[in-house]
C-alpha cells in the first residue's frame, strides 16, 4: 500500500480557509485567554501569546484578554540529585537542605499563591464571565484555581466556546468533569517535540482541519490520552499515522477534535508545543478555524466518530502485530479496510480486545496480536 504525505509549508496552506466575511464584518468575539500553570510550563507560551494577539486582530474573529501568571514568583528550590559518590550521611544532609528550602518556598510563595487565587475568583466570576464569548486554555497545567468548576462548565453548555490547546489536557486532571468536557487527560508523550511524526486527516472537508492534506507530516510534540478518554464524546479529525511515526504503539491517538458541550462547542487540539508551530501558517489557520467553529461561525459536524476512531486503533494495532508475527503490514491493513468498509461497526466490536492490549506485558500482547491477526485473515 503506498502512502503519499506532504511536509507542511507556507505553499502548504494554500488549501487553507480564511476567515468567514460575516467573521469581518461582525464585532469580534471576546476571549479569556488562559496561559497560567501550576505544572510543567512550556516555552512556546512566550510565543503563543503575541501569535494570539496577531491573530485576533488581522481577522477581525476575536480579541483576547489574558489571564497570565501574576509577576514576581519567588524562586522553587530544584529537587537534588544524589551522585554516584556521595555517601549517606552527605545525601542526608542534602535532602534536610532541601526540605528546609521547601518549607521557606511555600511560606515565600503564599502571597504570590493569594494573588493568583483572586485573579482567578475575578476572571471566573459568574459577572465576569458574562462578559465573553468563549476560554481558551493555551497549555495550561496542574490544577488551576478556578474558584466553582460546575459554574464554569454549566457556562460553557449554556452556548459558549471552550478552545484547548496542547496542554490543556494536562490540566485539572483530578476533575472528571472537566477531562469528560475537554475529551481526555494526558498520559504521557512517547511522541516527542524533536521527531517528525506522520499524521491522517480523517475529513479533509472539515473546516477545523481543511488546511491539512490526507497525510502529511510534522514536527510537535504528541499526547496519549488516558482510560477516562472517550471515543464516544467527540469527533476526531486529527490522528497519528502510527505506520508513519516512532515509536509505533498499538493504540489510537487522537491529535485534533470538536465536540458540542449542551448549547456550547469545543475545540482541541494537541499541536502547539514547539514554537515554530506557532509560527507556521497551517497551524495558524487551524487554530482560526477551529476558533470560528467553536463560535458557531463555521458549519462542521461535531457527531461523535467512535467508528473512524475504532478503524484507526485498529491500523495501529496492525502495526505492531504485524512486526510481532512477521506478517506484511500493507497486506493485513488492505484485508481490515476491506472488513471495515463492508461493516463500520466490525472494528467498534473490536475495540474491547484493542484496549486490552494496552495494558498487556510483551508476551501477552504478542499473543493477542496473532488473535487479532487471525480474526482479520478469517473468511
Amino acid at each position: 500500500m503506498r502512502r503519499f504525505f506532504v511536509s507542511l509549508s507556507l505553499a502548504g496552506v494554500l488549501l487553507a480557509l480564511a476567515p468567514p466575511a460575516s467573521a469581518m464584518a461582525a464585532s469580534p468575539a471576546r476571549f479569556l485567554v488562559v496561559t497560567v500553570t501550576t505544572g510543567f510550563r512550556h516555552g512556546s507560551i512566550d510565543t503563543a501569546e503575541p501569535v494570539l494577539e496577531e491573530l485576533g486582530r488581522k481577522t477581525g474573529l476575536f480579541h483576547a484578554d489574558f489571564l497570565r501568571m501574576p509577576p514576581n514568583r519567588p524562586p522553587q528550590p530544584r529537587r537534588p540529585r544524589r551522585g554516584k559518590n556521595v555517601s549517606d550521611a552527605d545525601w542526608a544532609k542534602t535532602e534536610a537542605a532541601y526540605k528546609q528550602a521547601q518549607q521557606a518556598f511555600r511560606q515565600q510563595d503564599m502571597p504570590w499563591q493569594k494573588e493568583l487565587k483572586q485573579q482567578f475568583a475575578t476572571a471566573f466570576s459568574a459577572e465576569s464571565l458574562a462578559q465573553f464569548d468563549g476560554v481558551m486554555f493555551i497549555s495550561t497545567t496542574g490544577e488551576l484555581p478556578i474558584p466553582d468548576l460546575g459554574v464554569f462548565l454549566d457556562w460553557l453548555k449554556a452556548g459558549h466556546a471552550f478552545v484547548g490547546v496542547h496542554a490543556a489536557t494536562d490540566t485539572l486532571k483530578s476533575s472528571d468533569a472537566y477531562v469528560a468536557m475537554v475529551g481526555g487527560n494526558f498520559a504521557g508523550h512517547p511522541w516527542l517535540a524533536s521527531g517528525e511524526h506522520g499524521f491522517v486527516n480523517h475529513e479533509p472537508t472539515h473546516p477545523v482541519v481543511a488546511m491539512y492534506p490526507e497525510r502529511f507530516r510534522w514536527k510537535d510534540e504528541i499526547y496519549q490520552y488516558g482510560p477516562r478518554y472517550q471515543p464516544e464524546n467527540v469527533r476526531v479529525l486529527l490522528s497519528i499515522d502510527m505506520a508513519a511515526s516512532s515509536p509505533k504503539m498499538p493504540w489510537h491517538v487522537p491529535v485534533s477534535w470538536v465536540r458540542d458541550y449542551g448549547r456550547g462547542r469545543v475545540f482541541y487540539t494537541n499541536l502547539g508545543h514547539n514554537d515554530a508551530t506557532w509560527k507556521d501558517e497551517a497551524f495558524r489557520t487551524h487554530l482560526t478555524s477551529g476558533i470560528a467553529w467553536s463560535l458557531g461561525q463555521r458549519d462542521g459536524a461535531a457527531t461523535a466518530n467512535p467508528a473512524v476512531q475504532a478503524a484507526e486503533y485498529l491500523r495501529s494495532v496492525l502495526v505492531v502485530a504485524a512486526e510481532a508475527a512477521k506478517k506484511d503490514h500493507d497486506a493485513l491493513r488492505a484485508q481490515a479496510d476491506a472488513k471495515i468498509a463492508a461493516d463500520p461497526s466490525w472494528a467498534v466490536g473490536l475495540r474491547p480486545q484493542l484496549l486490552a492490549i494496552r495494558s498487556m506485558q510483551p508476551d501477552e500482547a504478542n499473543k493477542a496480536c496473532v488473535a487479532l491477526i487471525a480474526e482479520i485473515e478469517k473468511d
